[in-house]
């Protein structure tokens, strides 16, 4: 009977201990087509984690570096602010995009055109340990047109 007590809690400390990539998922990986001059983009991504884990980084080829960024309240006025990491909590999905949590390309080295896959590299610490995802954002269409951006007839929220 101890011997089997025993073997029950072995596996379940080694089952925290195989933590690892297959505990990250994502998907709905996108981001909007650049517009000239455009230096940053935000990436758009649904971020599912089975364990407890800690986003480390975003990088990719077409950009200087990348930020993970949450919008605060300061002095009245939201502002963005780039964090160092951001903890998952287990059984969690986090929409980067919404509810004030980005990922955002900084200092992009190329345009972003229509139909465009951006390779993405994100870090996340499961268990203690740094694991690499790579996964590819889809560059999608703008839904209002940067030409007519100034033009007092375009209504784009009504």
């Amino acid at each position: 009977m101890l011997r089997k007590l025993i073997c029950v809690l072995i596996l379940l400390l080694a089952g925290n201990a195989w933590a690892g990539a297959n505990d990250v998922m994502v998907d709905k990986v996108w981001m909007r087509e650049s517009v000239p001059g455009q230096t940053s983009a935000t990436v758009q991504l649904n971020l599912s984690v089975t364990k407890a884990a800690r986003l480390i980084s975003v990088s990719s080829p077409v950009s200087a570096s990348g930020e993970i960024q949450d919008v605060v309240m300061r002095h009245g006025k939201l502002q963005t602010e780039a964090v160092d990491s951001m903890k998952l909590a287990a059984h969690s999905t986090t929409l980067f995009g919404a509810h004030g949590v980005y990922m955002t390309l900084i200092g992009l080295n190329q345009p972003l055109n229509v139909g465009d896959r951006v390779p993405l590299a994100l870090v996340v610490e499961v268990a203690g340990v740094p694991y690499t995802i790579n996964t590819e954002a889809e560059v999608r269409a703008l839904e209002l047109s940067y030409k007519h951006y100034n033009d007092p007839n375009v209504k784009d929220h009504q």
